[in-house]
Order: C-alpha cells, then structure tokens, then sequence
C-alpha cells in the first residue's frame, strides 16, 4: 500500500510519560538556531504533529520529539518538542527519551558505566549523563536550562472559584503554581477528575490575566500548566504535586 508519508518512530516514555522519538523521514526544518528551526517547524510543519500526535495515531497523553542535525558544534544532536497544544523550548520528561532513543539505537556511542553528551534543544543546551549497563540506559540525569520565578503571589480571578493567588514559573514553559490545600486538595488519586477540572480554569485565567514573556524568547508567553502543590512537610521536606 502506498502512502502519502513513511515516518520512522522508535516509542519510547519516560516512567509512564509517552515520548516518542521521530528518526526518519522529516527533513529538519530551516533555522539557524534550533528555537528558529522549532519556529519554522510549527509555522510551516505542523501537520507532523497533528498527525503523530491527534486520534487515530496519537492521543492528548503522548509527545513526540524530531530529532534534527545540531545547529552547534559542541552537541551531539539537535531535537523539537511537539505535545498536543503546543512546541515548549524544553521538556524533561522528553529530554530522557530523546536521550534514550540516541543511546539505544547507537546514534550516540554508548559508553559503560557512564556517558556523557550535549543535546541542542530550542531552550538551550542540555547536559545529558546516562547510567548505562548492557547495552541499555538505566537512568538519565541532565543539567536544564535556566529556570527562573517570573512572579509570586498574582492574584488572579477564577470562574467558581474567585480570587486565588498564584506563583509563576518558567521550566520549560510557564507554570501557575497552586497551594493545592487552599482549594481543599490533598494531591490524591481520588481527586483527579476535580484537579483536572479546577486547573484548566485557573489555567484559562492566567493566560487571560497574566502576560508572562520569556525574557529571551519573546514568543514563549502564557502560562500553558497548572501545578497544584502541597506544603513541604516531615524529614527530608516531602511534599505532593500534580
């Protein structure tokens, strides 16, 4: 049967988080850095994404990573984040199974006990170091990009639930963090559905309300997560968060 596009996907997750690593078949984007090549990709490229990504193939739960050629000297390769609502500059969860991906199919040499190598992500370089044994990657550890407080204490007004104070924070993308006891959440399994359903609120009033720009890359604005947070507590400052 022929089709209109033949794409090479290895699947790949990061405990659970679905990202899937593209190693055939799109061309990388035009760009001189890799945030212009993750620019030119969603202006000019996005069906890739949709196609990968939305029902039939894909679902709101899965991601998937295009590996590119580095646009510098010092790092191994070069990837795009694609999820399902938008292209965020960086990712953990993806940075793992890019890492992965590179490490298990010999597109970076694997080396026992430990290797060590630079990826080239639209939000900066990566510093990827992979416990491997036996041919597989047991663990990935990475130096991110800069993370950084944009605001604390915003008092935003949200639908049912009325004022609510929020803090802010790039990691990636924008993050509205919640102290989840202020709405009466203990960060529970049983709790799913109402956390899903306060938080996409809170998340459409941030973004209404609040004009968070990345400093650097002004493009990447708006708040795109909403984490519900615990207090610390206990030895060590344990805490819950979704």
């Amino acid at each position: 049967m022929r089709t209109k596009a033949s794409i090479r996907v290895v699947g790949c997750h990061a405990e659970g988080e679905v990202g899937d690593v593209i190693v055939g078949g799109v061309l990388p984007p035009a760009g001189r850095t890799m945030m212009d090549k993750m620019i030119t990709m969603e202006r000019d490229h996005d069906h890739i994404r949709r196609m990968l990504i939305c029902e039939p193939r894909g679902s709101v739960a899965r991601h998937v990573n295009l590996l590119v050629p580095s646009t510098r000297k010092d790092c191994a390769a070069g990837a795009i984040i694609m999820e399902p609502t938008e292209y965020p500059p960086m990712s953990g969860s993806n940075t793992i199974c890019i890492a992965t991906v590179l490490l298990e199919t010999g597109m970076v040499p694997m080396q026992e006990p430990e290797t060590r190598f630079k990826l080239d992500m639209p939000g900066g370089v990566i510093e990827v170091r992979a416990e491997c044994r036996d041919g597989k990657c047991v663990s990935i550890t990475f130096r991110n990009a800069p993370a950084f407080v944009d605001r604390l204490d915003a008092g935003i007004e949200v639908e049912g639930l009325g004022t609510l104070k929020v803090d802010i924070a790039y990691g990636g993308m924008f993050y509205a963090i919640v102290d989840a006891t202020a709405l009466g959440f203990s960060v529970a399994p049983d709790e799913a559905r109402e956390l899903a359903v306060a938080g996409e609120k809170i998340r459409r009033a941030a973004r209404e309300q609040l004009d968070v720009i990345h400093p650097e890359f002004d493009h990447v604005r708006g708040v795109s997560i909403v984490q519900f947070a615990m207090p610390f507590q206990g030895p060590g400052n344990v805490t819950r968060n979704t």
